[in-house]
C-alpha cells in the first residue's frame, strides 16, 4: 500500500495497525514516517512491539539531546538546586538502575518524566501524545509504557506483550522484590 499523505495516516493508523496483509510503501522523505511505515511492516507482535518502544526511545534521546531539560551542574537539577537540597541524579535517585554513569536500563515512562518544577517552566518538554509512533499500540499497551516506572526495557516489552492479567501477576511479584523483600 502506498503512503502519500503523512497526516492521513496518522489520523486513519487505527486501521492500518491492524491490516497484516499490506506492505506499507512511500516515496515521501520523512523520517518519523519511515519509522512508523518500518513498524506497520512487522508481522511479528513481539517483534513490533519491541521496535515500537525502542524506537520510541530514540525519538525521546534524539529530542532531548540538545536540551537539557532538567539543567544538571554537578549531577544536580536544577529543581533541588533551588531548593537547596542535597539529593543527586534528580528524580532517579531513587531508581534500583540508577549507576554513577546513569541510568543502566531505557524506559519510556522514566524518559518522559518530569518533575512538577520542569512542567511548570518546561517550555520544550516532550509529551507521550506527541510520539505518533505509540499511537501503534492499544490503549492497555500505551497505559502500561506511559506508566511502567523504574522497570527495564526487556520487562516493559513482555508486559505490553502480554495480557491485563499476566501484566497484574507481573506487577505485583516486581513489586513484592522491589519493595517489600528489600
Amino acid at each position: 500500500m502506498k503512503i502519500n499523505n503523512k497526516e492521513k495516516l496518522i489520523k486513519h493508523i487505527k486501521l492500518h495497525k491492524y491490516n497484516l496483509l499490506s506492505k506499507y510503501e512511500t516515496n515521501i522523505n520523512d523520517k518519523e514516517l519511515n519509522i512508523i511505515i518500518n513498524a506497520l511492516n512487522i508481522k511479528s507482535r513481539y517483534k513490533r512491539i519491541k521496535y515500537i518502544v525502542n524506537e520510541g526511545i530514540n525519538i525521546i534521546d534524539n529530542y532531548y539531546k540538545e536540551c537539557n531539560l532538567c539543567k544538571f551542574k554537578d549531577n544536580k537539577c536544577i529543581c533541588h538546586r533551588t531548593i537547596n537540597k542535597d539529593y543527586i541524579n534528580g528524580c532517579c535517585r531513587k531508581c534500583i538502575y540508577q549507576s554513577n554513569n546513569g541510568c543502566t536500563t531505557k524506559n519510556v515512562a522514566c524518559k518522559l518524566y518530569n518533575c512538577s518544577y520542569v512542567d511548570y517552566n518546561g517550555k520544550n518538554k516532550l509529551n507521550f501524545n506527541d510520539i505518533n509512533l505509540f499511537k501503534l499500540l492499544n490503549p492497555y499497551q500505551r497505559y502500561i509504557l506511559k506508566n511502567d516506572y523504574f522497570t527495564k526495557t526487556e520487562d516493559v516489552i513482555i508486559d505490553l506483550y502480554v495480557g491485563p492479567i499476566c501484566f497484574l501477576l507481573r506487577f505485583i511479584y516486581r513489586y513484592l522484590v522491589k519493595r517489600v523483600i528489600r
